[in-house]
């Protein structure tokens, strides 16, 4: 693959201030560009987007970093590798650190689908009003062996990494300058824990909500996103979690029958790979399949799990009688926990016990927000240099 700009940049680019009020104005016109096409509206991943992007988000978002007791400048040349499971996370982190100021080259995977093109039109339509800032939020794609691309990784000040563990290993293999700083964003799993007694209580409009922000959870990027579950936890009794999960499943089946979120292809992946993670476990498993649906009941998160589960309408499902259980399950990989129905104090309590695993504890609903803190990781202080000054 040829080293290709996609948007090429008409003037110099120039590092700025951070958070400076025409980079503001940028978010602004490309949310605005995003949210008024038509096309945005068969992509909820846009959408999402155009709404993240107003400055209405952005600046109050942001606005604790605007009050500190040192100088914040930006880093320099920032080389973003995106990742192609979901198309859209390029800019989150891009327009971060362009807010910081850094000049951003971004690399687009050759498998990036159909909102990755609805975004690179604005931006090129955005270009003659905002040339500075598209100077400074420059897309390329090209394979990893390119010699551009190995010039440009021995010029930068920091380096974002998304994707699977074999794409960030094979990318780390491009020297970068000593003094760079590197984020890594490998391969995730996450969680939905659900209280099986609250369920059981919920009114049908709690009920019927907490379908719908599950599924938009799940379901949005196909299962794919690394913030997405891919494995359910019930906490209960054996009781309260057999007939919480004979509400909930035909409901949620239900809903994912209207919506159609999952083409054959998919299904039949959910299904094979369900068949390799029962054949590749420890423990004898059973599958369960509800129309478009698959689950298999668990009694741990084993490694395996974590490494090939694929997504596409398969879940796990632990149920636990104490939360402490799950503990010595967690790893690393485990990132988002979404959570609906479970007491705040109990669940604070047994947070505080967790050393390993989780990095992000959300309503379920939030799973996709995406915010300055993400895997454990704060994205505005790793994209900015602070200058103190002791005089």
């Amino acid at each position: 693959m040829s080293f290709t700009v996609l948007n090429p940049a008409t003037e110099t680019a120039v590092l700025r201030i951070p958070f400076a009020p025409e980079d503001f104005a940028y978010c602004q016109a490309l949310s605005e560009a995003l949210l008024k096409d038509p096309q945005s509206r068969d992509y909820p991943d846009l959408i999402a987007l155009g709404f993240w992007l107003r400055q209405a988000n952005l600046k109050p978002l942001l606005a604790q970093y605007q009050q500190t007791d040192f100088f914040r400048h930006p880093l320099g040349l920032v080389f973003h590798s995106a990742p192609a499971n979901v198309d859209s996370l390029f800019v989150y982190s891009g327009i971060l650190s362009l807010l910081c100021g850094n000049q951003n080259v971004i690399r687009l995977s050759s498998r990036s689908g159909g909102s990755t093109a609805i975004l690179i039109d604005k931006l090129r339509y955005l270009a003659s009003e905002f040339p500075a800032q598209n100077a400074r939020f420059q897309l390329i794609q090209c394979s990893y062996d390119s010699p551009q691309l190995t010039a440009l990784i021995a010029e930068v000040d920091s380096r974002v990494l998304w994707g699977s563990d074999q794409a960030i290993q094979a990318q780390r293999q491009l020297v970068m300058p000593a003094h760079a700083r590197e984020l890594s964003f490998g391969h995730k799993f996450s969680l939905c824990l659900l209280d099986a007694e609250a369920l059981l209580k919920a009114d049908e409009t709690q009920f019927q909500q907490l379908l719908q922000l599950f599924y938009r959870d799940q379901l949005t990027f196909s299962q794919q996103g690394c913030s997405s579950a891919k494995a359910v936890l019930w906490l209960g009794d054996t009781a309260q979690v057999q007939q919480a999960q004979l509400r909930f499943w035909p409901a949620f089946t239900g809903l994912v029958a209207q919506k159609q979120p999952l083409n054959a292809s998919e299904q039949y992946q959910a299904l094979a790979n369900a068949q390799q993670l029962i054949m590749s476990s420890e423990t004898q498993l059973t599958l369960t399949q509800q129309q478009t649906i698959s689950r298999i009941k668990v009694t741990q998160l084993e490694p395996i799990f974590t490494q090939q589960h694929q997504g596409c309408g398969l879940f796990l499902e632990l149920p636990l009688t104490d939360l402490q259980l799950l503990n010595p399950m967690l790893t690393q990989a485990h990132q988002t926990l979404t959570v609906w129905g479970v007491d705040a104090m109990q669940l604070k309590n047994w947070l505080s016990s967790v050393h390993t695993g989780l990095d992000r504890v959300m309503p379920v609903g939030q799973a996709l927000s995406f915010s300055p803190d993400w895997d454990g990781v704060n994205l505005i202080e790793q994209f900015s240099r602070k200058v103190v000054c002791l005089l």
